[in-house]
């Protein structure tokens, strides 16, 4: 069932549907709000976007030799550029399964670095100022820990050989001991059997 209203409209089934991308969809609108009407990178990206993913965030980048948008969606990483006469633009994405994280870089002359990280590389983008990277930073740490969470259940636990309950049984008997229940030979004892 479509329920229209606000600019948001209700999923139909598992699949999400937010409304047509335009600047009036208001995480759009939240998103480019520094944008001019005219701005071609803002449409560049605009078209990219699909209804069952909301904009989490967009700010000026420069990256493949262009000033474009760097953006995080609920679904992935974009970097557009709409290009201009004299260079060619561009669109490249990261899905979110495949991003491992946003890193801080170091300060290059007057241009702050981020980089993107995946399970094959590191993408080092450029921003003029230190916002638009801390900015990304929470946003991919915000997308990757719903993808875990998502996956929780499909992830393989790791075998920790025990450590975990022996940890338990070592902090049992420190508790004990504290509280007066055991005395110290008595408690050093116990601790010496569990790492024996």
């Amino acid at each position: 069932m479509n329920v229209s209203g606000g600019g948001y409209i209700a999923s139909v089934g598992d699949e999400p549907n937010f409304g047509v991308a335009g600047r009036e969809r208001a995480d759009i609108a939240a998103a480019l709000w520094w944008a001019g009407a005219d701005d071609a990178d803002a449409e560049h990206l605009i078209a990219y976007l699909s209804s069952r993913e909301l904009l989490l965030n967009a700010a000026v980048a420069w990256f493949k030799g262009l000033w474009g948008i760097l953006a995080v969606t609920t679904e992935r990483v974009l970097m557009v550029a709409a290009g201009s006469d004299e260079k060619r633009g561009f669109a490249y994405e990261l899905p979110a399964a495949a991003v491992l994280g946003f890193a801080h870089g170091d300060k290059d002359g007057k241009y702050f670095i981020g980089q993107l990280q995946d399970y094959e590389s590191w993408t080092k983008i450029f921003t003029s100022n230190k916002l638009p990277v801390d900015i990304t930073d929470q946003r991919i740490f915000w997308l990757t820990r719903k993808q875990m969470s998502e996956r929780r259940d499909q992830l393989d636990k790791a075998d920790d050989a025990g450590v975990r309950d022996q940890f338990k049984r070592f902090m049992s008997i420190r508790e004990a001991q504290r509280s007066g229940g055991l005395d110290e030979p008595t408690a050093r004892d116990a601790i010496a059997r569990i790492f024996a």
